[in-house]
């Protein structure tokens, strides 16, 4: 959301601004009442966190997230200040308590809950102000991403507990019964990803954490890697996997900044556009 639009009264555009400071945020207004009516709000909603640092030892914790009005020069706001004279309000943000709903989830092959991650009490309220990206007024929305290290955030958020409840649920159960997700197929980054492993990293030859998990994906859709179900779950070459990397001798190829370029890998690129493709259709695994 952005700010109401900038104010006609050209004395208003000259004098000074007055910013709310809170737990390390600025947010910038006209009048001087609707940042005061800010803050007062924000420490009312957080006094209940603001008390517990303070009484638990953490006063600098405390002293961040309580909100305070500083004034500040128009031009040093338009130099300096995040988002610019764009972003200066005209009144008081609207405020919403959204119901919430998360998980966090890793794991190629075999999805896994991390810790932390399922809500042990299940929905939960969130605060949100306009200026905030997670502000809405649906009933739902949903954000499922893919994070560094093979981790997949599930949010389900927004005014109407049950919509959210029910959207959570279904995306949980949507990533936990597609654990390979059908991404397009890179055929040197699989080829990256199985001579890394056969090495005994399957991360050596990874530019890009993305790019890994898209090839990581693709190799077990192809059936030449799995991971263990237990603990440390490890990336595994499958036996097909072990002979289509000794077949094709990807461990004595020169470095994979120039494989794209060997006519030797076009027997195995070929080989690799065939499993994927049996998988795509559903067909048996090739041996």
């Amino acid at each position: 959301m952005t700010a109401a639009s900038v104010p006609a009264d050209p004395d208003l555009l000259e004098q000074d601004l007055h910013i709310a400071v809170f737990n390390g945020k600025e947010v910038a207004f006209f009048d001087a009442g609707h940042a005061q009516a800010f803050v007062e709000q924000w420490n009312d909603i957080w006094a209940g966190s603001i008390s517990r640092d303070r009484a638990e030892g953490f006063p600098e914790a405390a002293d961040r997230l309580t909100a305070r009005v500083e004034t500040r020069e128009q031009a040093r706001w338009r130099r300096h200040g995040p988002g610019g004279m764009d972003a200066v309000w005209t009144r008081v943000p609207e405020y919403q308590e959204q119901h919430v709903r998360s998980a966090r989830f890793t794991g190629f092959h075999h999805r896994r809950e991390l810790p932390a991650g399922l809500d042990a009490n299940g929905v939960r309220m969130q605060p949100a102000w306009e200026f905030q990206s997670w502000f809405t007024t649906l009933p739902v929305r949903l954000r499922v991403e893919f994070r560094p290290r093979g981790v997949i955030e599930i949010e389900s958020y927004g005014v109407d507990r049950d919509a959210v409840e029910s959207a959570f649920t279904d995306a949980v159960a949507d990533v936990l019964a597609t654990p390979s997700r059908k991404d397009h197929l890179d055929p040197v980054g699989v080829l990256q990803v199985l001579r890394g492993l056969h090495e005994g990293d399957g991360r050596r030859y990874s530019r890009f954490e993305e790019g890994f998990h898209t090839d990581v994906r693709a190799a077990i859709a192809c059936g030449l890697v799995d991971e263990e179900t237990q603990p440390p779950h490890r990336l595994l070459l499958t036996t097909a996997g072990e002979r289509f990397t000794e077949r094709h001798a990807l461990a004595y190829l020169p470095g994979p900044a120039s494989w794209e370029r060997l006519p030797e890998l076009a027997e195995a690129v070929a080989g690799l556009g065939e499993r994927y493709a049996a998988d795509t259709r559903g067909d048996p695994q090739l041996p």
